[in-house]
């Protein structure tokens, strides 16, 4: 079984999570609370030690709608608006009691600027992250529903059981009903 963050398979974080047990703080975040709201400048990135985050944004019909997950020893933040200190354009929000180590722009800089090591990390890094996002974009037009829903379960089996179906309908970009009808499918194959 692979990770849900495929880009976790391919990327050693070992790096990033020494500077940041070095230099950040623990903070911790009740289940549904927020470590980053929609419009907020996005001064700090985390690295989950335990616990689970969702990504969400609004549509113009005021629909949410999943856009990404987070699980233990993954970053935790939006970064192409992170470096930018641009105001995050999604939600993050705990799905679990979570807790996470948390470092501050000046502090990521710093650690980039320290030596070629960690400059080619960082780089390594925004091209998994550019990887992975222009695949699911990719994903989205080419493949069905149930190729996303099935490719998903090969990474993260036990998936649904940490999120709700409407979530997971949602991640897929799918109704609720439609992954019921899907689900059904693969059951009684």
């Amino acid at each position: 079984m692979g990770q849900f963050n495929e880009y976790m398979d391919r990327f050693d974080f070992s790096v990033f999570k020494e500077i940041f047990i070095e230099k950040g703080k623990i903070r911790h975040y009740k289940k549904n609370e927020y470590f980053l709201h929609k419009g907020d400048k996005h001064t700090y990135i985390g690295f989950i030690i335990e616990g689970t985050f969702r990504y969400t944004c609004i549509d113009n019909n005021g629909n949410e709608h999943v856009v990404a997950y987070n699980f233990p020893n993954e970053p935790l933040g939006n970064y192409s608006v992170f470096q930018k200190k641009e105001s995050a354009i999604v939600d993050i929000q705990a799905v679990t009691d979570s807790t996470v180590y948390v470092l501050s722009h000046s502090d990521v800089n710093e650690f980039y600027n320290s030596n070629m090591e960690a400059q080619q990390q960082g780089r390594i890094l925004a091209e998994e992250l550019l990887y992975v996002a222009w695949n699911n974009i990719i994903s989205a037009y080419k493949d069905t529903p149930e190729k996303r829903y099935r490719e998903l379960l090969q990474r993260c089996p036990n998936l649904p059981n940490l999120i709700t179906l409407k979530e997971l309908a949602s991640y897929i970009m799918v109704t609720p009903e439609t992954l019921s009808r899907i689900r059904k499918r693969i059951l009684f194959e």
